[in-house]
């Protein structure tokens, strides 16, 4: 059997460090083609490594990753496997290998058997851990390997990862209460700000140092500037068309450094609306869709380039929508001129690779029905998702908007939107929090709200906040769970 390494994409964070010899082939294998399996990364166990150091993580093409032990088996040379590995036994105690089974009997053997075998839950705690850390220091991020840490992360962890409560400055001491008995995302800020906003910042970071919180605001410029009195003024959307790109993006730039040096790493801007419909006004950059699309690039290029997350808004665009949906339901034009217009600075956005999108409470007429796209899982998981190849952080409109609110209870509309395809669902107020996180955990227990979307959601949460999440394994196994059991 001859070295073989995982699949391309998992090749660049992992290495396969050994080379298998051949124990027991049954008889008829000689018979049979000798032809390479497809490489295939499924990790089908995970083996104490010798002397209680380290691991061996076997995947189901034979290969193994090597985490917290420089032993490895001892090196031969044979036929290629012509199976997948199907599990991995234990061989005689004190040696240094391991015993694979494949799909079609054949046993094999990686060096002499010995260590004590893990599989399934028995895995042991700590070896995604070992294996993130490999992946970091490489400069690696491996999907399957991220996915996998956050289902073991605590079930309160994963749901409060999901909620940002709206909330002002002077409310931030309660939000210290929120992030240890909830484990919330983050806070968005409304009202004003003072100067003693960073400070404030930094001591809610330092209580959730276990998973750092977003601070998000929205600045956009002109009258929607939250840190207008620390910060220094943006125009408006409106006046900075007026202006070269170039200028744009230093200024977005700029901003973004100041905004951190304040503790905030999230801007809900900019506004890709195409229009000055109902609520809108200055707050576009033009009627013209190829305008907003140089523009708001531009802001997206400075704000990433400044260090913070740019967030696109409103999807699917609310410059030609028939109300302003903080007073109540409002209406898109149809998917059709939407795609022809009102989109295109959206997909622009999308195709940066740098912004999260956030969802408007528009009904879109022949894709929603009477659902609006906050709530809709055609525009979130099927327009946005799906047709625009979107796979980045999706962020729903506050929730105690009108043209939600007046008909969906938090309770509800939080989950509909999370099963609908959102990340994060942005609460009106802090005491919000609770009942939106207990509507969640009893959406899941009842089936209601797959596991699956829940870890989905916390998983772009967390690569929004640039946290790996096997690094939090270990350190959030003190947080209480969830009441139910899912």
């Amino acid at each position: 059997m001859r070295c073989r390494s995982l699949r391309p994409q998992v090749l660049a964070a992992l290495t396969a460090l050994l080379l298998l010899t051949h124990v027991e082939r049954p008889l008829l294998a000689a018979e049979t083609s000798t032809q390479p399996i497809t490489p295939d990364s499924t990790v089908v166990a995970v083996v104490g490594g010798p002397g209680g150091m380290g691991y061996w993580i076997v995947s189901v093409d034979g290969s193994v990753e090597v985490v917290g032990t420089s032993i490895v088996p001892p090196l031969g040379e044979s036929e290629p496997l012509t199976d997948s590995v199907r599990s991995a036994y234990e061989g005689a105690p004190g040696a240094l290998g391991i015993w694979l089974e494949l799909v079609n009997g054949t046993k094999v053997a990686i060096g002499d058997p010995g260590p004590r075998i893990f599989n399934g839950h028995e895995r042991p705690p700590g070896w995604l851990t070992g294996l993130a850390v490999k992946q970091l220091m490489r400069g690696k991020w491996v999907d399957g390997i991220d996915r996998g840490c956050v289902a073991e992360l605590p079930r309160a962890v994963r749901i409060g990862q999901l909620l940002l409560p709206t909330m002002q400055e002077s409310q931030f001491g309660a939000a210290v209460e929120e992030a240890r008995d909830h484990q919330i995302a983050g806070i968005l800020l409304a009202g004003g700000a003072t100067p003693w906003i960073g400070r404030r910042v930094e001591e809610l970071q330092e209580f959730a140092s276990r998973i750092p919180l977003l601070m998000a605001v929205d600045e956009e410029g002109g009258r929607v500037q939250r840190l207008r009195h620390v910060l220094p003024d943006l125009p408006s959307a409106g006046r900075q068309v007026n202006e070269r790109l170039e200028i744009v993006a230093q200024r977005a730039e700029r901003h973004a450094t100041q905004m951190l040096e304040l503790g905030f790493n999230v801007n809900l801007a900019p506004v890709l609306d195409v229009g000055s419909g109902p609520g809108i006004g200055d707050r576009s950059f033009s009627n013209d869709a190829a305008l907003v699309t140089d523009y708001g690039i531009a802001t997206i290029e400075g704000l990433s380039d400044g260090g913070v997350l740019p967030v696109a808004k409103h999807f699917p665009g609310h410059g030609s929508a028939s109300e302003d949906s903080h007073d109540g339901r409002s209406q898109s034009p149809s998917l059709t001129q939407l795609l022809q217009d009102d989109l295109v600075p959206f997909e622009a956005a999308i195709s940066t690779g740098k912004s999260g999108i956030m969802i408007s409470h528009l009904e879109i007429p022949g894709l929603t029905g009477e659902l609006p796209a906050s709530l809709s899982a055609a525009a979130i998981g099927g327009l946005l998702r799906t047709d625009l190849g979107f796979e980045g952080l999706v962020i729903s409109d506050a929730l105690n908007m009108k043209a939600v609110a007046d008909r969906w209870p938090v309770e509800q509309s939080v989950v509909m939107t999370i099963g609908a395809g959102a990340d994060l669902a942005i609460l009106g107020t802090l005491a919000d929090v609770g009942p939106a996180f207990a509507s969640l955990d009893e959406a899941v227990y009842q089936g209601q709200l797959a596991v699956e979307r829940v870890n989905d959601a916390a998983t772009n949460v967390l690569r929004a906040k640039k946290v790996n999440a096997c690094t939090l394994v270990g350190r959030v196994r003190g947080v209480f769970n969830t009441v139910h059991d899912w």
